[in-house]
């Protein structure tokens, strides 16, 4: 799969433990945000976070109103690959 810049961007973020999430308003609207660990959130367009979903490679948590997507296994190698670095976030699935 060919990634461009910002679904790399994504990737690397994701990496060093940035959320990425999708909030929902109560009329069904969602909001693609990403919440860097030490900056404001930056809005994603639905369509990359879709594509990489459909890669394979980041997964929804499914909650309600705000799910968080995790980079999956196959999406962790590949920001490994893009990174040079095998650094993985804490999280639900890599705890160290």
């Amino acid at each position: 799969m060919r990634l461009t810049g910002e679904q790399r961007a994504i990737l690397r973020a994701l990496q060093r433990g940035d959320q990425l999430k999708v909030h929902r308003t109560k009329d069904g609207v969602k909001q693609y945000l990403l919440h860097p660990l030490d900056a404001r959130e930056i809005e994603v367009a639905g369509m990359v976070v879709a594509r990489l979903a459909r890669a394979g490679l980041i997964e929804s948590n499914m909650k309600f109103p705000a799910a968080t997507f995790l980079l999956t296994d196959k999406g962790m190698a590949l920001a490994a690959r893009i990174t040079g670095s095998a650094q993985a976030p804490i999280g639900p699935r890599h705890f160290g």
